[in-house]
């Protein structure tokens, strides 16, 4: 089944009911993936995250757990330790209202429930052939939401962080002549 070698991934798993956990990490475990760390809730996950530099992080999203506030912790908070790391939402929300709350929160893949060996290795394997650039602007931070590239005959403005030297150093190029740049170069600065 695996296209790729994935035992050396570091995986944390956020799911709140102890039995889909179990099965969650005996499918990762199956894919020979050996390093798995597991939690209940978004706190302890939280923790877990900081302590276990995991390489991608699937994450629940039910009634009782939060699992957009815990993706709000590893994509904002100061002292998250892996702002780019990948985050599956594997939720039995489903629908287009929830799906783009994930992704707009920051999520890198969308996993709905039922879950499967095939589902899950299908989203890791997304995740390693197509990486995607980091967006920061006044809004939002998180992978790049748009899946397909398209040619405009103007300056691109986003904000892309690239490349793992630059992503922890670069900050928003700031063109001298925008005017809204300038505006949000100074809001971006009085938050901090």
């Amino acid at each position: 089944m695996a296209d790729y070698d994935i035992s050396r991934l570091k995986v944390l798993v956020l799911e709140k009911h102890s039995h889909m956990r179990r099965i969650m990490c005996d499918i990762l475990r199956q894919l020979g993936v050996v390093m798995v760390r597991d939690a209940a809730d978004p706190d302890e996950a939280f923790g877990a995250f900081q302590e276990f530099p995991a390489d991608i992080v699937l994450s629940d999203w039910s009634p009782g757990l939060d699992g957009i506030t815990f993706l709000n912790l590893v994509r904002r908070h100061q002292k998250s330790h892996n702002v780019y790391v990948p985050v599956v939402m594997v939720t039995a929300y489903s629908d287009l209202h929830h799906i783009c709350a994930a992704r707009d929160a920051g999520m890198t893949e969308f996993l709905a429930k039922p879950v499967s060996a095939r589902l899950i290795y299908a989203r890791i394997k997304s995740i390693i052939e197509n990486p995607r650039s980091f967006i920061r602007n006044m809004d939002y931070f998180g992978p790049d939401r748009r899946r397909r590239r398209m040619e405009f005959g103007g300056q691109d403005r986003r904000g892309y962080v690239k490349g793992v030297s630059e992503r922890r150093t670069r900050q928003l190029p700031v063109p001298h002549g925008d005017r809204r740049a300038k505006n949000y170069a100074e809001r971006a600065a009085a938050r901090m």
